[in-house]
């Protein structure tokens, strides 16, 4: 196993990347911090690194608040001693429309979900994995941060400005034996994206993989086992860089 008792802190372990994530680091031997609003929506990423066998705990917060994030973090190395990989799985509900027609609050709660929360945990988790001098920082943002989607600046904005710390933050940590590294993902399966709404609709779902090079959805556990490798000493070389994980499209 690749991650045997790494401490892992998974943030947002029910939504978007989350229950893969869970699943395959899991897998892997990882000791899982569990993070989700409340302590009730990560009960069931609880008892599945329960069902591996793993040491588990779940660390509820809300993480556009920067002291939630240290609190969590500090939580985590009273539990566990150490941190050493932080996955950053932030997500919001999808939301389109004219540019011009977007409202402050919509620009501020997908700023706050997509930017202000990765930021906040990799600061936090930087603190401690400076001290410790290790640590791996895997930040799930998306293509179209790369591309640009007409009809969701705001969203791809957001992820811009993530990617853009992924490498910022990338350079600046190596050299303290830190990697930090994004997988920048679009057409894959997942509860908030590309859920049960399109992959059990033959027609959404046929207009969805057509704008797909590879001609397919990707399954999520591809996706996260890429974040595996990233977290393992496989991929210590690996500094700041922006992984597009897309079948083609980016």
């Amino acid at each position: 196993m690749r991650l045997t008792g790494k401490v892992t802190w998974i943030t947002n372990v029910a939504q978007y990347m989350g229950p893969a994530c869970v699943e395959e680091f899991a897998k892997e031997g990882a000791a899982l911090a569990l993070h989700e609003r409340t302590e009730a929506r990560g009960r069931a990423a609880f008892e599945v690194a329960q069902a591996y066998g793993r040491d588990a705990m779940v660390v509820p917060g809300d993480l556009t608040v920067p002291s939630e994030a240290n609190r969590i973090a500090r939580a985590i190395v009273e539990r566990f001693g150490r941190l050493d990989v932080l996955l950053n799985n932030s997500s919001h509900a999808p939301v389109g429309g004219s540019v011009d027609e977007v409202s402050d609050e919509t620009w501020r709660s997908m700023a706050a979900s997509l930017f202000d929360e990765p930021f906040y945990c990799l600061r936090a988790a930087a603190r401690i994995m400076k001290r410790q001098g290790r640590g791996k920082v895997i930040n799930f943002t998306s293509a179209a941060g790369l591309l640009g989607l007409p009809n969701y600046a705001v969203y791809s904005a957001a992820r811009a400005g993530t990617n853009g710390l992924t490498r910022a933050a990338g350079r600046e940590l190596a050299r303290h034996g830190i990697q930090v590294n994004a997988i920048a993902q679009n057409f894959v399966e997942n509860p908030t994206y590309f859920g049960s709404d399109i992959i059990g609709n033959p027609e959404k779902l046929a207009r969805v993989v057509k704008n797909v090079p590879a001609g397919r959805l990707a399954r999520p556990e591809e996706s996260a086992r890429l974040a595996v490798y990233l977290a393992s000493a496989d991929a210590d070389f690996f500094c700041g860089q922006v992984i597009p994980f897309a079948g083609g499209w980016a």
